[in-house]
C-alpha cells in the first residue's frame, strides 16, 4: 500500500532526543508547487524590471539627443540674430553706398593715429597696468558663461551701475559702438600689439580713432547686450591673443567671489 505520508527525523550528534516531522503528501506538493509559482513571478518580475529600465535608458537618450539638438537650434538662431545686427550695424557704418577713396582715407587717417600712439607713449604706458574699474571677479578667462556657452576670453568684475570705466593704458579707440554679445563696446589698441575690450558699457564716451591716456574716463559700466546685469566684461589681447587679465591686474585676486564659491 503507498503511503500518504513522509517522516523527517532529526537525530542529533549529542544525547539529545531524536526530533520527527511528518508531512502528508498533499501538503508536501501544495508547499512544492507554491515555491515553484513564487519562482516563477519573482523571475517574471525581474525580465520586466529589465525591460522597463531598458526603455528608461532607451528614452533618457533620446531625450539627451533632442536636449542637445534643442541647444545646437538656439545657438544658431542666436548666431542668426548676431549676424543679422552685426549686418545692420555694417550697412549703417558704410551707408547705402561704400566710397573705396573714403574707406581708403579712414585706413589712412587709423594708420597714422597708430603711428602716433607708438611714437607718443612710453613702453610702460601701453602695457595695460591700470585697473579699468573697482569691482568684484565674478567670471574668469577660460570658463563657459550663463548665456554665451563659447570660450570666455576676459574676465567679468561686478560694479555698481553707472560706475565710470577707465582705460587700462593709453592708447586710440579703435572701436566704439554696439554689439550683439556685448552690448555697448570699447576697444582699444595701445601699441607693441595690445588691445584691451570694455564690453557692456551703460554709455561710451570715446569714439573711433580718438586718443585716450591711462586712466582717462571711457563710459560707464552697464548690462547692455548678453548680461545678467551690470559688470564691466574686460579683455586683454597680446598679438591676437587673449590673455587673463588677472597676470596684468593680481589685485583682482583679492576681491574674486569664484573663489569664495569654490
Amino acid at each position: 500500500m503507498e503511503s500518504k505520508k513522509y517522516t523527517i527525523l532529526l537525530i542529533p550528534d549529542d544525547d539529545s532526543k531524536t526530533r520527527s516531522y511528518y508531512f502528508s503528501k498533499n501538503r508536501l506538493k501544495f508547499v512544492s508547487t507554491s515555491i515553484l509559482l513564487l519562482i516563477t513571478f519573482f523571475l517574471i518580475a525581474v525580465a520586466f524590471s529589465f525591460q522597463n529600465i531598458s526603455n528608461y535608458s532607451r528614452i533618457k537618450k533620446q531625450y539627451d539627443q533632442f536636449a542637445l539638438e534643442r541647444l545646437n537650434v538656439l545657438q544658431l538662431t542666436r548666431d542668426l540674430e548676431r549676424i543679422k545686427q552685426m549686418d545692420d550695424l555694417i550697412r549703417k557704418s558704410l551707408g547705402s553706398s561704400f566710397n573705396l577713396d573714403s574707406a581708403r582715407q579712414d585706413f589712412n587717417v587709423a594708420s597714422k593715429s597708430f603711428e602716433t600712439i607708438k611714437s607718443s607713449i612710453s613702453y610702460i604706458e601701453n602695457i595695460p597696468s591700470f585697473p579699468p574699474i573697482s569691482g568684484f571677479v565674478s567670471q574668469h578667462s577660460g570658463s563657459e558663461g550663463l548665456f554665451v556657452t563659447k570660450t570666455h576670453h576676459g574676465i567679468d568684475i561686478v560694479a555698481k551701475d553707472g560706475e565710470p570705466v577707465m582705460a587700462a593704458a593709453s592708447g586710440v579707440v579703435v572701436f566704439s559702438g554696439w554689439t550683439y554679445e556685448f552690448g555697448n563696446q570699447i576697444i582699444l589698441y595701445h601699441g607693441d600689439d595690445y588691445f584691451t575690450h570694455y564690453g557692456h558699457n551703460k554709455q561710451n564716451f570715446l569714439n573711433q580713432l580718438e586718443l585716450v591716456k591711462r586712466g582717462d574716463v571711457i563710459g560707464l559700466v552697464g548690462s547692455t547686450g548678453i548680461s545678467s546685469g551690470p559688470h564691466l566684461h574686460f579683455e586683454v589681447w597680446k598679438k591676437f591673443e587673449p590673455k587673463d587679465p588677472l597676470l596684468y591686474f593680481p589685485e583682482y585676486l583679492t576681491n574674486d567671489l569664484t573663489l569664495s564659491n569654490e
